[in-house]
């Protein structure tokens, strides 16, 4: 078996909905169609401009257009020109906010920020309008831009990423090869009527008044009106799936509150969907929702069983993974290892487990009981969740020696996160106890500081956390060497 094959045996499904389905949009899409994907693009790039008005910071993500350079060829057709030049000019406001941002805001920008985020609200309100999206909505995203309250632990404004899935889409080529399996496709290549149903049905959905809300798809891949079965103040359903779905919702908040000091911790509320598609291969964050299928049985079981793989996929949606954070090469694989951390220590947490009691698995009872395997991946080895003939062997590495330079996986982000991942488990180890009470706040203070960027390498990132054991706990402290000595230990520099 060609190693490079099985290379992102558990990665992600791909590039933001908003990047979705452009050409078979320009053919098939009703105007309607076209100015939610464009409204799901606009207000997810104006996140960073709320955040601005809230905090006084640039967090510099980076802006996408490529909704509406593929999508916005519909609102042009319109009979009148006004809605296309509003949006227009919203996408040209976006790109000037950046620039008025920077220092401090004299009594030139001040004006000129006011007229940007002027144009930004006509055009988000105007694709409202063309969407069908309620006007209360709207009103909903656009409030956040006033910024005229500072901003509290609990009332910071959040961002909802378009993230990956667990399972792999190579692994999903390899099944349906082997088995002739359905095969679900990567948001980037996404059909059209399923990317509305996840990215646009949602904004009219009836919801109840709730921060965690699960419904049952049904086996279907529509997801439209359906009725919710659990949210807060409701009890157990029975079925396993929606209720665990649901506790790991809560889990998520929980952690965040308790834990981290955080509230909450991404966009609310917080949806999932479980029992979606037939025989569906994987659980994604689509940047609004979790999405949990069934599994089929034979290799995978149920996702929403997981409380790692729920807590991981929702980290994406954390603001500092959104606008920190790209999808490529070893950058892409410290992305998905800091999901790892943070579901691992969800899951931990939750379940009150010690350094020594946790099993340190991600997605440990998801291989169905044939398969030769543990789980999808393993943080305390990487490289021995797995060696099945259907899946082939893990093909993570544990040490930088062993990084696998490979054009698949976006560069092998969910194979080269083995690393990151290991270093971080012997952390935990040479501390002991809870590993989030010391090895997770190292994490967590290195991801919230002065110090984030985009573009961080792991030795980047070695360094900013050895930085944070230090000034948290004090040079040559136990902590601190822990950190220096974890990283050595996987080939990874971290003077400090």
């Amino acid at each position: 078996m060609d190693s490079t094959l099985v290379a992102a045996v558990i990665s992600a499904l791909g590039a933001a909905a908003a990047t979705a389905g452009g050409a078979v949009l320009r053919t098939r899409a009703s105007a309607r169609t076209a100015a939610r994907l464009i409204y799901a693009e606009l207000t997810k790039n104006s996140a960073a401009v709320k955040y601005f008005r809230h905090t006084g910071s640039w967090v510099a993500p980076a802006l996408s257009r490529a909704a509406w350079e593929e999508y916005g060829v519909t609102i042009a057709r319109r009979r009148s020109s006004a809605s296309f030049e509003l949006v227009h000019r919203g996408y040209d406001a976006l790109e000037i906010v950046p620039a008025l941002a920077e220092g401090s805001l004299s009594g030139v920008r001040v004006p000129l920020l006011e007229d940007a985020v002027k144009e930004l609200k006509d055009a988000i309100t105007e694709l409202g309008k063309i969407a069908h999206i309620s006007s209360e909505q709207v009103e909903k995203t656009l409030a956040p831009f006033d910024g005229s309250e500072a901003p509290t632990a609990e009332s910071r404004p959040e961002f909802p990423a378009l993230s990956a899935g667990t399972t792999s889409l190579i692994l999903l080529d390899r099944l349906t090869a082997i088995r002739a399996l359905p095969l679900p496709t990567p948001l980037s290549d996404i059909p059209v009527a399923l990317l509305e149903r996840l990215v646009s049905e949602r904004l009219d959905a009836e919801q109840p008044e709730a921060e965690h809300i699960v419904y049952d798809a049904g086996q279907q891949e529509s997801v439209e009106r359906l009725t919710p079965l659990r949210w807060d103040g409701k009890p157990p359903t029975g079925d396993p799936a929606v209720d665990e779905a649901y506790e790991g919702l809560v889990a998520v908040t929980t952690f965040g509150r308790e834990v981290l000091g955080r509230e909450p911790l991404a966009e609310r509320p917080l949806i999932a969907f479980v029992h979606y598609g037939t025989n569906f291969n994987n659980a994604l964050w689509d940047g609004y929702q979790l999405v949990l299928g069934d599994g089929d049985g034979e290799v995978f079981n149920r996702f929403s069983q997981c409380l790692d793989v729920i807590g991981g996929e929702i980290w994406h949606g954390v603001p500092e993974m959104l606008h920190n954070f790209d999808w490529e090469g070893e950058h892409g694989a410290l992305h998905a290892s800091l999901c790892d951390v943070f579901g691992q220590l969800i899951k931990q947490y939750t379940l009150g487990q010690s350094v020594e009691e946790a099993d340190w698995l991600l997605g440990s009872g998801l291989l169905a009981s044939g398969i030769n395997g543990l789980a999808l991946r393993s943080m305390k080895d990487p490289g021995a969740a797995y060696n099945d003939r259907i899946l082939g062997e893990d093909p993570q590495p544990a040490h930088m020696d062993n990084y696998v330079h490979t054009s698949r996986d976006k560069g092998g982000v969910h194979i080269n996160n083995g690393i990151p991942n290991r270093a971080f488990y012997l952390v935990a180890e040479r501390l002991g106890g809870k590993a989030w009470e010391r090895a997770g706040r190292i994490w967590w203070d290195a991801l919230t500081g002065d110090g984030m960027r985009r573009g961080l390498l792991f030795a980047d990132w070695a360094h900013l956390t050895a930085e944070s054991a230090r000034t948290r706990y004090g040079r040559h402290s136990i902590e601190h060497e822990a950190v220096l000595a974890a990283w050595n230990d996987v080939g990874v520099p971290a003077s400090n």
